[in-house]
């Protein structure tokens, strides 16, 4: 395995911003209605703008995999949904959004690919995924793939945690990642290795909850009205 060990101290600033999803308290009670909350910014807790609903999927996967849809509503700059747990273990939040596709032309970024766009001197089509791990009492860390077209999966080590980047079901190599903590603007870590992976040590004294974010445009398949998938997935977790 190619490791990067980077401390968040080391790293560089990002600019982006992100999304993601998490449970309002950080333990979940079984047979008790959870909050759940999805936000856009530039740090961890701190949304800017609720995610658009057009295209939206949200779920929660229950230790046994149950699948339950959320329905998640806006709340001001959130869009906020529920959950009531019915198992004992370790559950994961997820959301899928296809943000559609777009061009950049000499009139700024249109709606559409190329094919409506033909000035367009970029065309793209907008993914964004996010997965929250949420636990019950004394439940573990218990590393699986959702299945989405893009996301990371994480293992945690003695200092930090090592994620895994998958692209349709497989290791990938160059995705993006950088980390956000609660509050705390989103830093640059590096490229995911040829394996897919990247490790990462949590800065000491660190405690709460943080996301592992992941970015990249993957080229198009031939013969669609655009060039690149430009994908985001975001990943929380509890230290």
């Amino acid at each position: 395995m190619k490791a990067f060990w980077i401390s968040l101290a080391l790293a560089g600033a990002a600019a982006a911003h992100f999304a993601w999803i998490a449970p309002v308290t950080p333990v979940l009670t079984v047979g008790t209605a959870a909050q759940v909350q999805l936000g856009i910014g530039h740090e961890l807790g701190v949304s800017e703008s609720a995610p658009l609903l057009p295209g939206l999927r949200a779920y929660a996967l229950a230790p046994s995999g149950v699948r339950t849809e959320l329905k998640p509503a806006k709340s001001g700059l959130w869009l906020n949904a529920e959950y009531t747990p019915k198992e004992a273990g370790q559950h994961r939040l997820v959301f899928v959004h296809d943000r559609g596709i777009r061009s950049r032309t000499p009139k700024g970024l249109l709606e559409g690919g190329r094919d409506k766009n033909p000035t367009a001197t970029q065309a793209f089509r907008g993914v964004r995924t996010a997965v929250a791990y949420a636990f019950t009492a004394d439940a573990k860390l218990e590393p699986k793939a959702v299945g989405l077209p893009y996301e990371l999966v994480p293992q945690r080590t003695e200092k930090g945690v090592t994620v895994t980047l998958l692209f349709q079901g497989r290791p990938h190599a160059g995705g993006d990642v950088a980390v956000s903590w609660a509050g705390k603007k989103e830093v640059v870590l590096g490229k995911t290795g040829a394996d897919g992976k990247m490790s990462y040590v949590a800065p000491a004294g660190a405690k709460g909850p943080f996301v592992i974010l992941c970015e990249q445009p993957i080229a198009a398949a031939k013969g669609l009205p655009y060039d690149t998938d430009n994908y985001e997935t975001a990943l929380y977790l509890n230290w």
